[in-house]
């Protein structure tokens, strides 16, 4: 059975709140970041600036020292224990709902939290080394299920009430957050995710792992340790499937390994149906590939004794993409360690498929591969059959404010 436990959640005070929470750090260059530290006292970046100059343990404990200074001036209030409801609000999503608490890491160990990813070494490593030291997680882990009508039922009667935090954010969205200490509601929260048969990961593979390896340094130290400190769950955001986006992520190459255009193509019939197209093409379905070369754009349909092959993997266009264009034909084997290979964030129609072809046009890159959005149901295959995608299969909306509510690792 999933554990899933409320938390004493620190958070912005209510007239805090859009100057404090921050969109995730990747999301800015150093001038952003510069211009928020000198400009907003109050921002996030201002707990965390030590760590931004070095990763060093002197760094590190003074962002903790930040921290406590922010929850001491009531810039951050921390909560009796809670769950959450959190909505975001914009005007091409619509609504994302979901419920923040803590999931138990051992779950994601014993397999009822599943994962569809590979983490980077160095990268997790990195986390892991914050958290051994601040013992703080500003960022929820995204976890999804399929629709469940009991969930969402127990859902609509929080957000009938009127929100503890509302506000417009730095990424142009609005934030909503209930919090949740009615105990009725909170055992009714806790009964319907802990009935579910399992949670997937749908964006924080490296946050997840790094908070395992930091658990087991945690409990390495603490070997008396009875199961209910909060070192030994996550923070984690669980919203509907219903709710969540899975957009396209489309790739870029550098050059066809030697080839012409016409022998390149030649190589693609063996697997796929080749269509020149008249207008720039989107893919209209899955197992259907967008391709631009040479001014030119192609729907390449993946023959159908290839669909589905592998079970679960291959139902992803970007895995036969990788097993039958990136390694056979264009001579690359891994596509994260290639500097040929280009990953580029789609936006689920034409658009993103326009912003290659002018990279193509300019000579950057020689060819283009537009993909059509893998869904959830084959997420979820992919993740009961244990195995996993191939990098950048999917770029997941909602993305989520850092410091909105945030677990503190030593409760």
């Amino acid at each position: 059975m999933i554990q899933f436990r409320p938390f004493k959640g620190i958070r912005p005070a209510k007239t805090k709140a859009a100057s404090v929470a921050t969109k995730n750090i990747d999301y800015y260059d150093s001038a952003e970041i510069d211009y928020e530290l000198k400009n907003n006292p109050d921002s996030f970046f201002k707990v965390i600036e030590p760590a931004l100059l070095g990763d060093d343990e002197a760094s590190l404990v003074k962002v903790r020292e930040n921290l406590e200074t922010f929850i001491k001036e009531k810039i951050l209030l921390k909560d009796p224990s809670s769950y959450y409801i959190y909505e975001q609000e914009d005007a091409k999503h619509g609504k994302t709902l979901g419920i923040i608490g803590v999931v138990s890491l051992d779950d994601y160990k014993n397999g009822l939290i599943k994962r569809h990813e590979n983490t980077l070494k160095e990268r997790q490593e990195k986390f892991t080394r914050y958290l051994k030291t601040i013992n703080l997680q500003p960022d929820p882990v995204l976890l999804t299920f399929p629709e469940n009508s009991n969930i969402e039922m127990i859902i609509s009667m929080i957000t009938v009430k009127t929100p503890c935090l509302e506000f417009s954010g730095s990424d142009q969205r609005t934030h909503r957050l209930w919090q949740v200490k009615d105990r009725l509601l909170m055992q009714q929260l806790k009964f319907a995710i802990e009935k579910l048969p399992a949670l997937y990961i749908a964006d924080g593979h490296h946050r997840m792992e790094s908070s395992v390896q930091y658990t087991e340094h945690r409990r390495a130290e603490e070997p008396d340790f009875f199961g209910g400190e909060m070192f030994n769950y996550t923070l984690a955001v669980i919203i509907p499937g219903n709710f969540l986006k899975i957009y396209d992520y489309n790739r870029l190459v550098k050059d066809l390994n030697g080839m012409t255009e016409e022998e390149f193509l030649e190589k693609l019939k063996t697997v796929f149906s080749v269509i020149e197209k008249k207008s720039p093409y989107y893919p209209s379905s899955k197992h259907h590939l967008s391709m631009y070369l040479n001014g030119k754009f192609y729907a390449l349909y993946v023959n159908h004794s290839y669909r589905g092959v592998p079970k679960a993997l291959g139902e992803l266009d970007t895995y036969l993409w990788e097993e039958h264009i990136m390694k056979p034909i264009l001579g690359i084997e891994d596509s994260r360690e290639s500097d040929k290979v280009e990953f580029v964030k789609g936006t689920g129609d034409i658009n993103g498929i326009m912003k290659m072809k002018e990279l193509v046009d300019k000579g950057e890159y020689k060819v283009a591969f537009g993909f059509y959005p893998i869904a959830l149901k084959d997420l979820k295959l992919v993740a009961d059959e244990d195995k996993t995608m191939p990098p950048k299969s999917t770029y997941i909306y909602p993305k989520f404010l850092s410091a909105l509510t945030m677990l503190d690792l030593n409760d």
